[in-house]
């Protein structure tokens, strides 16, 4: 008897017959944590799962006193562990309780916390004695310095990172003194981020829906004769641009949102974001963390701002596919979602050296998708082509007619990134 499949939890296109062991979840291959033999959703399941099987085992116990006297000892030492786990958009903002008065030195200070578990960011308000100024340590560096004003010390939206955050609050006098104030740990997670940090290659559908979607670097040859046969064929596409493509041609990007396009990041300067161009391996690169990817993403996003008064869809592309755990996870932080290619879809229209192994010729670009969509069948996937070309012939576009119709004619219809994962 076959084993029943259902969608897993956190990526619904996928089916799974395998379930956590504790919650009972589906869980796809991507979401499956091993521990002890068993299959869970991840740490936290795996450590309710061990509680549960310990409060079990406690009550066949004799030493449920000594037990209580150990957890009494620890809270009244102040020992306390706080594990967040939450759901985007499904808890309001949490005002949490002050903290013990405290004096030590003349300093004098109460601390109380605001976090805001839709937008992932933390406040801090410290009543502190007069003339003070304190910084605020993130994971080593500096986050904030303030001065007090009317007896308060404020730290606003301060974001809270995937994973790990340790806080550190110091206290400055003006006589050059520094005083710890205290400090915070905060293991930060929520479905929004590990939805955003999962990229997506293709969606599994039985539907005829294909995302046809274009990478726009610096040139711009091409770029018009491509947005025409888009509009000619009422196409919404979903175009990455980058910043340097912003910067120099502001009227095509006017244009595209003016067509009803979906507009994604490409990053601002397109640079290697892994060393797989130098070892094949997509290790994260000496120039990149997290506030350079971070920086790449959002420099983009204002750009467009000014430009179109919008905000970029939620969706980026890494520059030559190159990306790994942690810049992904940084990436989610910044409200992107990545977005690749489906297995043998590059249509390798960026290949400018006709010598070379990897370049297609027009009619071989269209012939390889034909022959791909009767071999194996297109649903659900993204296709990669590029907005502009340094070629001199043989331009890939002006296959793209014949590609719409051929694929059209065969029952697919064309759709966005976003309509796509919907």
């Amino acid at each position: 008897m076959a084993r029943i499949k259902k969608a897993c939890k956190n990526h619904p296109d996928r089916l799974s017959s395998r379930r956590c062991y504790y919650c009972h979840a589906y869980l796809c291959s991507e979401c499956q944590h091993h521990f002890e033999h068993h299959i869970f959703c991840g740490r936290w399941c795996y450590l309710r799962w061990k509680i549960t099987a310990f409060v079990k085992r406690l009550r066949k116990k004799t030493y449920v006193l000594p037990l209580t006297l150990l957890v009494l000892i620890l809270f009244s030492n102040g020992t306390l562990l706080l594990y967040v786990n939450h759901r985007f958009n499904q808890l309001p903002t949490v005002k949490t309780e002050p903290a013990v008065v405290r004096k030590s030195d003349s300093v004098y200070f109460k601390l109380d916390s605001t976090f805001s578990p839709s937008r992932g960011q933390l406040s801090l308000q410290i009543h502190v004695s007069p003339n003070l100024s304190a910084s605020l340590w993130h994971n080593g560096t500096l986050e904030q310095f303030t001065s007090e004003q009317n007896g308060k010390i404020i730290f606003k939206h301060v974001p809270l990172r995937f994973g790990n955050n340790q806080f550190i609050i110091w206290a400055h006098r003006a006589n050059g003194q520094t005083q710890l104030i205290d400090s915070l740990h905060i293991y930060f997670s929520s479905a929004r981020l590990q939805y955003l940090s999962q990229p997506v290659l293709q969606v599994r559908t039985n539907k005829k829906i294909i995302a046809l979607t274009f990478d726009a670097g610096s040139t711009n040859r091409g770029s018009q004769n491509i947005l025409t046969i888009l509009r000619n064929h009422n196409l919404h596409c979903t175009l990455f641009v980058t910043g340097q493509f912003l910067k120099q041609h502001p009227e095509l990007v006017q244009q595209m949102v003016i067509d009803g396009h979906e507009i994604g990041n490409h990053t601002f300067s397109h640079p290697h974001f892994t060393t797989y161009n130098q070892n094949s391996l997509q290790k994260t690169a000496p120039h990149v963390n997290r506030a350079f990817v971070r920086q790449q993403l959002l420099k983009v996003d204002s750009l467009f701002f000014q430009l179109t008064r919008k905000h970029l869809a939620p969706f980026w592309r890494a520059p030559f596919g190159e990306y790994n755990k942690d810049i992904l996870r940084w990436a989610a932080e910044a409200g992107f979602k990545h977005i690749g290619w489906s297995s043998k879809c590059d249509a390798l229209d960026w290949t400018v050296d006709s010598t070379n192994a990897l370049y297609r010729s027009g009619n071989e670009i269209l012939n390889h998708f034909l022959k791909l969509e009767k071999e194996e069948g297109l649903a659900g996937k993204i296709i990669l082509m590029h907005l502009g070309t340094d070629r001199q012939a043989d331009f890939p576009y002006q296959i793209l007619p014949a590609l719409i119709d051929s694929l059209q004619n065969r029952g697919y219809r064309f759709v966005t990134v976003s309509e796509l994962l919907n």
